[in-house]
């Protein structure tokens, strides 16, 4: 069972259930805020960074080495190339815009939703995340504030769509998109350019709406934590909404220059951004003031940059990030990167007008 995809009731309940050690076969796991932590997953861990041959010690660029995990085990390379093929097999579905939460139309599929401060890299992110970093299917803008409604995108994965609507039935897209995509809703900004009606239609709808399963929290890498970012991690972590935060513009710290960094150079920034995830984590947990230890994964991406010239169609940590809203959405594939056949208890009821 995926805690994190239970309802926002039963992820408080587990807020406040003690940390309870929990043996297994080979695995020593712990059950506590936010789901399970493996401390020593033998044999579901993936093995360490490879090392370089004429440096040994220095970090190299693998998922366990750019982004900080203590819920979930670093994803494999068949389950990367799965969520990049996934995510970048077809265009997005335009599903609906709304500027209210009660506006939000009724849905039968998963959702996920990415908000951050104004100008933090959301919409580049995005594009990233869709396969199309050059296109604009979420707005890129230099002014702050420029996404003002809830914009909501289907990812089919590939999956077959329906009938196309007829002209100015825009809400029979919901019935051409398949079962087994997900969708991802692009929130307005929040700080500086945004606007109070927006953070209160945000919050209704990181609380009350059903077919959420997590919430990705951008942070600009190289400024850090904000007021504003602390007051919402706070919010979501007192409500228990499943989230992790995504820190963007991490190329800005591990890749600054025009051509890609040397092992050494690159070796030591990988430890840098381990310094500050573990900074941001340990900031938050002051902030709390309840003693707790918060688990969280910390992902690290860029939607500007690969690290060398034959990955320039595959950003920095993107892949990553793409498999956590699968997960997100129990959308996964199998150990050897196919597809898992959905069953029944995947399925989301479908909702009417009364549930909002």
């Amino acid at each position: 069972m995926n805690v994190l995809q239970l309802p926002p009731s039963l992820r408080r309940a587990i807020l406040n259930t003690p940390v309870i050690p929990w043996r297994t076969a080979g695995n020593n796991v712990r059950l506590g805020c936010r789901g399970l932590s493996q401390h020593s997953a033998r044999n579901a861990a993936p093995e360490p960074p490879p090392l370089t041959p004429d440096q040994p010690g220095l970090l190299t660029l693998s998922p366990s080495t750019l982004n900080n995990y203590e819920i979930s085990i670093p994803p494999t390379v068949p389950q990367l190339k799965y969520a990049h093929r996934y995510c970048a097999s077809a265009s997005p579905l335009f599903l609906y815009s709304a500027a209210t939460f009660r506006s939000l139309p009724p849905s039968p599929h998963p959702e996920v939703a990415f908000l951050g401060r104004s100008n933090v890299g959301k919409s580049s992110l995005l594009n990233a995340l869709f396969g199309r970093p050059n296109a604009r299917n979420a707005h890129v803008s230099k002014r702050p504030g420029r996404t003002r409604t809830m914009n909501g995108w289907g990812v089919t994965g590939g999956l077959p769509l329906g009938a196309a609507p007829k002209e100015g039935q825009r809400e029979a897209a919901w019935k051409r998109f398949p079962r087994g995509g997900c969708v991802v809703v692009d929130m307005p900004g929040y700080g500086g350019g945004s606007h109070e009606e927006w953070g209160k239609e945000i919050l209704k709808y990181l609380q009350q709406r059903k077919q959420l399963r997590r919430t990705f929290v951008l942070v600009d890498a190289e400024h850090g934590l904000k007021r504003s970012d602390i007051s919402l991690l706070m919010h979501l972590r007192s409500h228990g909404i499943s989230h992790q935060i995504v820190l963007s513009k991490v190329d800005k710290l591990i890749y600054p220059g025009a051509k890609p960094p040397g092992t050494g150079r690159l070796s030591a920034d990988l430890m840098r951004l381990k310094d500050l995830c573990a900074g941001i984590r340990q900031r938050l947990n002051e902030e709390a003031g309840d003693g707790r230890e918060h688990l969280l994964d910390i992902l690290c991406a860029s939607s500007e940059k690969g690290l060398d010239e034959r990955s320039k169609s595959r950003r920095i940590g993107v892949d990553e990030v793409r498999w956590a809203v699968l997960s997100a959405c129990g959308l996964e594939c199998d150990d050897h990167g196919q597809r898992k056949t959905a069953t029944p208890s995947q399925d989301i009821t479908v909702l009417d007008e009364n549930d909002f």
